[in-house]
């Protein structure tokens, strides 16, 4: 549940209190109009109105007409890699991936089924950004710090350790733009010879005087803005305002507030108008299937120049696809379980689905049926509400909450981002 990378991760002893839940209606497909334009206030006004007349008799948050959602098995560390026994009858790459599957115990004939379904196309973006991105914050450690010395010597602040995050990106995209070139902020050899160059034929700062940042208290305000300006949170109010009904539902349920999950999917999907262009259940097995590294070498041959880099390379796809295909099952599990076809569910590129953004190994633990009709859709507003209060419960979300940092401590478990958790509580506290 990140911007970046939705990655997700006890109130009391007692259970939440029974909360009251719409009738049961007919079944919905995942991602449809109808929950695109779920903001509408016809929509909204409607669910209001069911919530007000069924007064009781629903069941509990997590079961489903007196029976519990069929669990999905979290993924376990140390599961066996993807490679293995291919399962007959399905058509590569996915054939060794199918066999993985069906040794966790996924029933055979569905996992053959899925992997013949129309649009399941592999795709090599998936593993190729998350490579990327690993590959520039670990691996290149020496390039990285070379570009940062010769930026400070340039003149820019900047912090020197080797590090490729968000703060080097900013100063070689910078230093880009003020000579005109393209602001990738990648940590390149064509960079780094270049800006030695630069540093070599004019007057530079000398790396004696270099000292690093103190290191301060953390920044609790900035926002990312384009939830938090005025004109945003004017639009998000309709929507609480308009939904307040199930907010106020939930929190009698899990007495976590409502501006405070309103305000988490207002951050993750622009409170449901954009669940993310890609098929989650494509994005996952594409990147498990990644788990062989000669997928997708081709697409990385400008940084896979030497045996270290390939072995690197090569072991970090073979991790993170154990990791993708052990959130695959958890989807079809949790698909099939709940009468859903695993491939409506739209997503990001790493998987994370609905409302709340929550990865497939999650809904398990946190996902709920808010409004009673015995099945969890995370892309229907109620579920998803509920889902969200009940994931916040679980994390420690309980009695006097008037610390700032344990607000804070919260909402971390959701996500770890410094500027995420202060958009979140800013746009709570101003609805």
């Amino acid at each position: 549940m990140d911007i970046t990378d939705m990655t997700v991760k006890a109130f009391t002893t007692d259970k939440p209190e029974r909360a009251a839940c719409a009738p049961a209606g007919p079944s919905r497909g995942l991602g449809r109009p109808l929950f695109r334009g779920a903001s509408g206030a016809g929509l909204a006004l409607a669910s209001a109105l069911l919530a007000a007349l069924f007064l009781a008799g629903c069941p509990a948050p997590g079961k489903t007409g007196g029976r519990e959602i069929a669990p999905v098995p979290p993924p376990e560390k140390g599961s066996p890699p993807v490679a293995g026994r291919p399962l007959s009858g399905v058509p590569a790459p996915w054939g060794d991936l199918a066999g993985s599957l069906s040794r966790l115990g996924l029933p055979e004939d569905r996992v053959r089924g899925f992997f013949r379904s129309e649009g399941l196309a592999f795709t090599p973006r998936p593993m190729e950004t998350k490579l990327r991105e690993l590959f520039g914050i670990f691996f290149r450690s020496d390039l990285t710090k070379q570009i940062q010395e010769s930026l400070y010597q340039l003149g820019y602040d900047i912090r020197i350790d080797g590090r490729n995050g968000s703060g080097t990106r900013a100063a070689i995209q910078r230093y880009q733009k003020d000579h005109g070139l393209a602001a990738d902020g990648r940590v390149t050899q064509a960079l780094a010879k270049a800006l030695d160059a630069a540093a070599r034929s004019g007057k530079v700062r000398p790396l004696s005087e270099y000292r690093p940042p103190p290191a301060g208290k953390p920044d609790r305000t900035s926002t990312h803005t384009q939830f938090s300006s005025p004109s945003a949170v004017a639009s998000l109010r309709a929507h609480y305002q308009a939904d307040k009904a199930i907010f106020d539902r939930m929190e009698r349920a899990y007495q976590v507030p409502g501006p405070l999950v309103a305000s988490i999917m207002w951050i993750e999907t622009g409170y449901g108008s954009y669940f993310g262009k890609a098929k989650a259940a494509v994005s996952l097995a594409s990147m498990a299937a990644s788990a062989d590294y000669s997928l997708i070498a081709p697409r990385l041959s400008d940084i896979d120049r030497d045996s270290e880099t390939r072995a690197y390379l090569s072991e970090t796809a073979a991790k993170r696809g154990a990791w993708a295909r052990d959130e695959l099952a958890a989807l079809l599990s949790f698909a099939w379980a709940n009468g859903h076809d695993p491939m409506e569910f739209p997503g990001s590129i790493y998987g994370a689905v609905g409302y709340g953004q929550f990865m497939p190994s999650n809904i398990s633990r946190y996902a709920v049926d808010g409004d009673g009709d015995q099945r969890i859709d995370l892309f229907e507003k109620t579920d998803a509400v509920f889902s969200i209060g009940n994931y916040l419960k679980e994390h420690g979300w309980s009695g006097d909450m008037s610390s700032e940092d344990k607000r804070r401590a919260v909402i971390r478990k959701y996500n770890n981002s410094g500027t995420y958790i202060n958009t979140v509580l800013y746009v709570a506290g101003a609805l």
